[in-house]
C-alpha cells in the first residue's frame, strides 16, 4: 500500500492538464453532469481532472473512489441514496447531492490500482453493457497515459541523479548549478569537473547545454552529450573534447533531429584565467558592479549538418566578477538579452551566494511563466584558497547543486 500511494501522490503532482480531455470526452460519451479523475494517496484524494461540480480534494473516508480503487473491474452504483456505504457522505446528503455512481480503477506502474476514472449524475440511472464496455476503453486510454508519464518521472529522477550532487573539488572556488525542466525530464544539463589538460595547475571545467526540444528523448540525449564530453574532457583541451563529443554523437543527433547549444570553461581559480568554448549557446557572461562581459563565439551549435571547427577564446575574470552561463529557457522570458543580462548582473553585486545567485535566475524565469527547460550555473573565484558550497537538495521537476 505504500508504494501504490507514493505512486499516486507523485503522478498527481506531476499531472498538470494531461487529462483534462479524457473527462471532458467522457462526459460527451456518457451524458453526465460530472466526470473526474482522481487518484487515490495516503493523504486522501486528490482529482487531477474534472468537468462539474466536484471537490478536488476529499479524505477517504469521504471517497466513493476509495473504495473502487480497490477492485478490477467497472463499479456502477444505480441510486447512491440506496446504498448503506455511501447515503451519508457528504456529495450524496449535499450539494451536488449525486445520485449515480459508475467508476473504472486505474493500474499505474507496476500494475497497482492508483486512481479511478468515475462519473456521477444527479438522478438515479443504469449503464448499458456497452457503455461498461466504453467506460472501461477510456480507463485503458488513461492507464496508457499514466505508464506514460510514470516512465518520464522517472527519466527525470535518473536524469536529476546523473547531475553533480557535489561542490568542485578544487580549492578557490565556489560554484552552483540548477536546472528546471518544462516537462518531468528536459534537455538542459550542467556539469564540472577539475581537469588539467595543459599539464599546468588544476582548472575547473564548468559546461552548460542545451538540446533542442523537451521531454524524454531530449533528456536521453543531454545525458550522452554530458557523459561523451566529461570522459575526452579528461584527456584533452577543452575545444578538442567538444570535437571529439560532436564527432561521437552525430549520428544520434542526426537520426532524431536534433543539435545541442553548449558552452563550456576551463578556470584557473589562482590567476583567474579562463579559456572557454561557445557552440551556438551565446548566453554566457562575466558579471560584476562594473558591468556584463559576454562570453560569446560565432560556432555552430553540435549536430548541425554541416561542418565545424571549434576553437578556444580566453578571458581573465577579475576576482569581483561572477561567471553566469544560463540556457535560452531564461532569454525566452525575458525577451531581450540585454535585460536578461542586466537582471543577472543585479543579482550578482548583491554579495549572495552562487547557490542563491542560481536559485534567483530560475525562480524568477518561472515566476514569470517559463515553457521552456531552465538552466543556470555561477561560478565565483573565492578569498580563501579552498573549495566552497554545500550540496543542496531537489524539489519536483528540479536538479540542483550548490
Amino acid at each position: 500500500m505504500a508504494t501504490q500511494t507514493d505512486d499516486a501522490e507523485r503522478l498527481a503532482e506531476a499531472a498538470g492538464a494531461r487529462y483534462d480531455r479524457v473527462v471532458r470526452l467522457a462526459q460527451a460519451i456518457f451524458g453526465a453532469p460530472i466526470v473526474a479523475l482522481n487518484l487515490i494517496g495516503a493523504r486522501g484524494q486528490v482529482t487531477v481532472a474534472a468537468v462539474g461540480a466536484y471537490t478536488q480534494r476529499l479524505p477517504l473516508d469521504a471517497s466513493i473512489c476509495a473504495s473502487t480503487v480497490l477492485r478490477d473491474d467497472v463499479v456502477e452504483i444505480a441510486d447512491l441514496r440506496q446504498d448503506p456505504r455511501f447515503r451519508d457522505f457528504p456529495m450524496v446528503v449535499g450539494p451536488p447531492r449525486v445520485r449515480f455512481y459508475a467508476g473504472v480503477p486505474l493500474r499505474g506502474a507496476g500494475g497497482r490500482n492508483v486512481g479511478v476514472l468515475c462519473m456521477l449524475d444527479l438522478v438515479p440511472r443504469e449503464l448499458g453493457a456497452t457503455q461498461r464496455e466504453m467506460l472501461a476503453d477510456l480507463g485503458a486510454m488513461v492507464e496508457r497515459e499514466l505508464a506514460v508519464q510514470d516512465e518520464m518521472l522517472r527519466a527525470g529522477e535518473v536524469q536529476r541523479l546523473l547531475l553533480p550532487n557535489e561542490p568542485p573539488a578544487l580549492p578557490g572556488v565556489e560554484a552552483a548549478g540548477r536546472v528546471q525542466p518544462a516537462r518531468e525530464a528536459g534537455g538542459d544539463f550542467f556539469d564540472w569537473q577539475v581537469v588539467g589538460a595543459r599539464g599546468a595547475r588544476d582548472e575547473l571545467q564548468v559546461v552548460l547545454g542545451d538540446v533542442m526540444g523537451k521531454g524524454l528523448a531530449a533528456s536521453l540525449i543531454a545525458s550522452e552529450i554530458r557523459a561523451v564530453l566529461g570522459t575526452h574532457s579528461t584527456y584533452v583541451a577543452l575545444d578538442e573534447a567538444v570535437r571529439r563529443t560532436s564527432e561521437a554523437t552525430a549520428h544520434d543527433l542526426e537520426s532524431n533531429g536534433r543539435f545541442v547549444t553548449l558552452w563550456g570553461g576551463r578556470l584557473d581559480p589562482i590567476d583567474g584565467t579562463l579559456h572557454y568554448v561557445d557552440a551556438g549557446h551565446g548566453l554566457a557572461a562575466l558579471a560584476s558592479s562594473r558591468g556584463v562581459r559576454r562570453l560569446a563565439q560565432e560556432h555552430l551549435p553540435l549536430g548541425m549538418p554541416v561542418a565545424s571547427r571549434w576553437t578556444q577564446a580566453s578571458a581573465v575574470m577579475a576576482p569581483d566578477e561572477t561567471l553566469v552561463v544560463v540556457s535560452d529557457g531564461v532569454l525566452d522570458v525575458f525577451g531581450d538579452l540585454g535585460v536578461a543580462l542586466d537582471a543577472v548582473r543585479e543579482l550578482t553585486v548583491t554579495g549572495a551566494s552562487c547557490g542563491v545567485v542560481v536559485d534567483s535566475i530560475v525562480e524568477q524565469a518561472a515566476g514569470r511563466g517559463a515553457t521552456d527547460d531552465v538552466a543556470a550555473v555561477a561560478v565565483r573565484r573565492t578569498a580563501r584558497q579552498e573549495s566552497r558550497g554545500v550540496a543542496r537538495g531537489e524539489d519536483r521537476g528540479e536538479g540542483r547543486t550548490a
